[in-house]
């Protein structure tokens, strides 16, 4: 999608993905390497009561599956950054999780033949609690 086809307002709807425990755990092994996420013995100890996904792996399925819808395709030219990033509740193993992305606003550049679109994902488990809520701002090319 070019930037002017995103708008204030928007929402789009992600299908719905379960977290599975080997999933959660090869995250962990890979990039955050702390035992909750790893160690069942030692996160049935501790204030979850078991083994829950990294919020960093959260953050990054429901990014991998916002680029799998195609909104961007080969007019997204990279995101700005990340202005907030919420992990409101643990996520835990066959947890399914399902993303409603919303346009919060959009800015054309005046000196480039782009703009900004920035977005606001909220992410729910199966019994509708809120997990996760981020925003961030992509630059997107325009049509003209």
């Amino acid at each position: 999608m070019y930037f002017e086809e995103f708008y204030q307002g928007q929402e789009f709807y992600l299908d719905p993905f379960v977290i599975t425990l080997e999933e959660m755990q090869d995250f962990a092994r890979r990039y955050d390497r702390q035992p909750i996420h790893i160690d069942s013995d030692y996160a049935a100890e501790g204030p979850f009561a078991g083994v829950i996904a990294s919020g960093f792996h959260t953050l990054s399925a429901v990014w991998g599956r916002w680029i799998e819808t195609g909104r961007f395709g080969r007019e997204t030219l990279g995101g700005k950054g990340l202005e907030r990033v919420e992990w409101r509740a643990p996520i835990r193993p066959g947890d399914t999780l399902k993303t409603t992305v919303r346009v919060v606003d959009t800015r054309a550049s005046l000196s480039q033949p782009r703009g900004s679109v920035h977005l606001y994902f909220e992410t729910q488990n199966q019994a509708g609690v809120v997990v996760m809520v981020t925003e961030g701002t992509v630059l997107i090319k325009r049509r003209s």
